[in-house]
């Protein structure tokens, strides 16, 4: 028969294993439980930047569609919200580089199109004054026109005079 303290060493044993396992089985569950806050917390952060991200994004659209191409963000990550807000704030500042330019060269037209009025103005002024001119010599040539013809009736008359002088004159 087993001694009294060989049967309390082997009862003392299963016990100890369905402790330990306990333990281990209790650490292995405080350890998924800190894995899942952790996992939890990562995510919260993941969320809370691309979140972020989207909203200043959706924000400088509406600034856009609205024509302010005066915002300006900072665009901080690499994730693909961060590579949208990077991808509008080049296309502002490409749209903002455009609205320059359209500026730019819309005062230059605008400068041309004077210039070029004051020269139409100008060329209408001396067309108007060479036809003045123009009819004041056509009505002249009218003039020395007549004073011709009636010069070459006189004279006509006076060579007929003469010649009528001539044979009448014995």
């Amino acid at each position: 028969m087993p001694s009294s303290s060989s049967v309390s060493l082997s009862a003392t044993r299963p016990r100890r294993r369905v402790a330990l396992r306990a333990v281990e089985v209790g650490t292995a569950g405080l350890r998924l439980r800190a894995a899942g806050f952790l996992g939890l917390a990562a995510l919260c952060v993941v969320s809370h930047r691309l979140l972020q991200a989207l909203t200043q994004s959706l924000g400088m659209a509406k600034a856009v569609a609205e024509g302010d191409l005066t915002s300006r963000v900072a665009v901080r990550g690499s994730n693909e919200a961060a590579q949208l807000l990077g991808a509008l704030v080049h296309m502002n500042d490409r749209l903002r580089d455009i609205v320059h330019s359209v500026r730019t060269n819309s005062e230059g037209v605008a400068t041309a199109s004077a210039q070029i009025a004051s020269g139409s103005a100008d060329l209408s002024q001396r067309t108007e004054r060479q036809a003045s001119a123009l009819q004041e010599a056509a009505a002249s040539m009218e003039q020395l026109g007549s004073t011709v013809k009636t010069s070459s009736d006189n004279a006509r008359q006076a060579n007929q005079l003469a010649l009528n002088a001539s044979t009448s004159w014995p």
